[in-house]
């Protein structure tokens, strides 16, 4: 179910990044959310996989970063 309610939250990623085409203010947002909640930043991968509903912060950063990058990019 955890697996599952990840990849959701990996789909709203990118469909907030679609809407808003803004990586930095997401990512921003992200740092925010992690340092007021005390996020573990670097969590066990099998504890992630048991115990997570959302995938680790810095996970969703490379991922929006990512997306950002490819936006950029010359065609």
């Amino acid at each position: 179910m955890n697996s599952l309610m990840r990849r959701h939250e990996r789909e709203a990623d990118y469909a907030s990044y679609e809407l808003t085409k803004d990586a930095e203010s997401m990512v921003s947002a992200f740092v925010k959310l992690s340092k007021e909640n005390l996020s573990n930043l670097h969590p066990h991968p099998l504890y992630v996989a048991l115990h997570y509903s959302h995938p680790p912060i810095l996970e969703r950063i490379r991922s929006i970063r990512n997306m950002g990058n490819k936006e950029n990019q010359p065609r």
